[in-house]
């Protein structure tokens, strides 16, 4: 059986280092709703390198060091959830880490059925075709359960906006043994 996104996402792309801002804004447009993606990312409390600097219309923290940039993936849904309380947006943002997830495939399951979106955090490293080896957001837009494949909605600029990849691949890409951060996935889901 394959359950889908439905209305299915539209892309966008990314701006730098804003993977799960844009990740957050597919949903966001998908049920009607728009907020520019580097307010996303200023509420998500993006930390960028000086050279990006210019790459914004905000100021944004500067990281100290390249492990420092991006996001907090542990604190995400409460910056995201901070944001739709201000906009009024009548959704809400819940996060389960990998180490807290006892079967992945049940979560998808339930909650694609639920007509919730899903968005997962992964590392880069176990994936060639990244050049960087931090962690990456995408959205859950089809799983198939028989064969147990995702199709991501991915906003990167240089990548495919969908691929398929084995659930097993992708939550084992969660483990905090790549690079130090657990990841794991955001439900999205009506208030």
């Amino acid at each position: 059986m394959k359950l889908k996104v439905d209305p299915p996402y539209k892309p966008l792309v990314q701006m730098y280092h804003c993977c799960g801002p844009c990740s957050f804004l597919w949903i966001l447009h998908r049920r009607g709703y728009w907020v520019d993606q580097e307010e996303i990312a200023w509420y998500c409390k993006l930390v960028i390198p000086k050279s990006a600097a210019n790459k914004f219309t905000r100021r944004f923290k500067i990281a100290k060091k390249k492990e420092d940039e991006g996001t907090s993936p542990e604190k995400m849904h409460i910056y995201l959830n901070k944001l739709l309380k201000d906009k009024k947006i009548p959704l809400k943002v819940e996060y389960y880490s990998i180490n807290k997830v006892k079967d992945p495939k049940t979560l998808i399951i339930e909650n694609l059925k639920a007509g919730n979106d899903i968005m997962l955090d992964f590392a880069c490293k176990p994936f060639p075709e990244y050049k960087f080896h931090g962690g990456h957001v995408c959205v859950v837009a089809e799983f198939d359960t028989k064969k147990n494949i995702l199709t991501l909605g991915d906003p990167a600029w240089a990548r495919p906006k969908f691929w398929k990849v084995e659930l097993d691949k992708i939550t084992k890409a969660m483990d905090k043994k790549y690079d130090g951060h657990e990841r794991g996935f955001w439900i999205v889901s009506e208030k």
